[in-house]
């Protein structure tokens, strides 16, 4: 179950990408251009904040930035940008977006089926890569916000 979530999430954050916001490594020189960053990327997604609670959005931010900017450097598939989450720390992210109002979660879902071996332990044909989306397995992001269902 935990492993679905993560791969839930993962697929979320990278098709949210088409709300992603660029930035340059020159902005990250100096506090002032960081706050230049930050205030850019505040006003692309219409983020608003009291005074006091903006200094600590903007040390998330700055730390999120770094470790976008430094992930970016190594030799990755892939490659991270800020997105409208950018400003909050991984445990806010989990509780606000990821989090289960159910507790027990494993009493709903019955006995455990099967006999406890992997069925597929004597594939051994498999394809190098699956398009998950062309069959149909895939369906498109949906932000439920904090719906809080569960």
């Amino acid at each position: 179950m935990k492993s679905f979530v993560v791969l839930i999430l993962s697929l979320s954050l990278v098709l949210v990408m088409s709300e992603s916001f660029d930035f340059h490594e020159n902005e990250l020189d100096s506090e002032e251009s960081l706050w230049g960053l930050y205030e850019r990327w505040r006003s692309y997604h219409n983020v608003s904040t009291n005074l006091d609670d903006k200094h600590k959005r903007f040390n998330v931010f700055r730390h999120n930035v770094m470790h976008v900017h430094n992930t970016n450097k190594m030799d990755k598939p892939y490659k991270l940008k800020l997105n409208k989450f950018a400003d909050m720390t991984n445990h806010e992210f989990r509780r606000i977006y990821a989090g289960s109002t159910i507790t027990h979660h494993r009493m709903f879902r019955g006995a455990t089926q099967g006999n406890g071996t992997f069925m597929y332990a004597n594939v051994d044909r498999v394809p190098s890569s699956v398009d998950w989306r062309k069959r149909g397995a895939v369906t498109e992001v949906k932000n439920q916000a904090q719906c809080n269902s569960g």
